[in-house]
């Protein structure tokens, strides 16, 4: 693993403090922790590998994986969740081999320039974005965090880094919206990435999206989360139009052999092959405002027992929860085999930090 970093938190109930962070990251990412002979609990996922122990004077942390952007989230999450036990804990965390420097921008952090909008059917709107350097996004990892002011009327006022190694966000009238995002696709040579938003009424992300004119700006912090498609035969993917775009990153990783479905939400008239990469899979299209209803079903009809290899499921939380049962109760699938993950949960608004 290419890069690597650990610290020891100075707590007086290490053991309790373990077993909060297994939990939450247990329930919110629907991965399970390895126990290992020396007390201490490890979990590998994508490359990343992140480990807790007991240790004499606290909890003793020790993160390591292929992307440093990556790390820049890890450590707000541990930051945020040692903070609801012991406020000075949190503040006073300090990471080995620290690259950030506090007061700074964040180094996984930039301001990108809006191009163009544009839309590709009603509830989909693609924005092209530039900046003059966007090597760190050309990676597997797919997912950014986009954000702007949360009172589109002020000017941004962008995180900083805390010498605890995680972001400090602006407060009151200088906070920021948040929302993370799927680059759709990366053009290093001409400096752009695309964005595909879907829209909904009322939603901040979307209504920027929509109104949006060249030359506005937005912060993008990332990117982490990989599209890694390692399958090949028997696959079941299936996504609202939040996962749209993951679906496509996903399939242009996909072996060329690679057989089984692909379960989307969008209008009938979509020219949907258009969008994804050339693929043997068969794609089913399923009206935006009947997805929800309907993919639990779908997903029944087209997946079977001791024959779908990978299962994947991007979209509302209600249906990830549903369908994340059926993959590992009905299919007898593990954590590396399927994956069902909420990209967005009706009712509540979007990461707001």
């Amino acid at each position: 693993m290419k890069f690597e970093t650990e610290t020891e938190i100075p707590v007086s109930d290490p053991v309790r403090l373990m077993s909060v962070f297994m939990t939450h990251i247990e329930e919110e990412h629907d991965l399970r922790f390895d126990q290992e002979k020396d007390g201490a609990r490890s979990l590998e996922q994508d490359g990343f590998l992140i480990r807790f122990k007991p240790a004499p004077q606290g909890l003793y942390i020790r993160i390591a994986g292929p992307s440093e952007s990556a790390f820049v989230f890890f450590k707000e999450e541990i930051s945020e969740i040692v903070k609801e036990i012991d406020r000075t804990a949190a503040v006073n965390i300090r990471w080995s081999k620290e690259l950030s420097e506090t007061g700074k921008l964040p180094p996984n952090f930039k301001v990108l320039t809006l191009k163009e909008s544009v839309c590709l059917f009603e509830g989909m709107q693609r924005l092209t974005l530039t900046h003059e350097d966007i090597r760190h996004f050309v990676s597997e990892d797919v997912h950014v965090r986009m954000m702007m002011p949360a009172d589109p009327r002020r000017s941004a006022v962008w995180p900083r880094m805390g010498a605890n190694g995680a972001p400090v966000w602006p407060r009151g009238e200088d906070k920021l919206h948040a929302r993370f995002v799927t680059l759709r696709s990366v053009r290093e040579a001409e400096c752009e990435v695309d964005v595909d938003i879907a829209c909904h009424d009322g939603g901040l992300v979307s209504d920027w999206a929509l109104q949006a004119k060249p030359g506005q700006t937005v912060g993008m912090m990332g990117p982490i989360g990989s599209a890694r498609l390692k399958f090949s035969q028997n696959l079941f993917l299936a996504a609202d139009g939040t996962g749209l775009g993951m679906i496509a990153r996903l399939l242009e990783t996909a072996p060329d052999e690679a057989t089984g479905n692909v379960v989307v939400a969008v209008p009938a008239d979509f020219d949907v092959t258009a969008y994804f990469p050339k693929t043997r899979l068969n794609i089913i299209t399923v009206d935006p405002e009947k997805f929800e209803q309907e993919v639990f079903d779908v997903a029944v009809d087209l997946t079977a027992p001791g024959k779908t290899g990978y299962a994947f499921f991007a979209g509302e939380f209600q249906n990830a929860q549903e369908l994340r049962k059926m993959f590992k109760g009905r299919l007898g699938l593990d954590k590396n085999t399927q994956l069902s993950t909420a990209y967005w949960r009706r009712g509540v608004p979007g990461h707001g930090s």
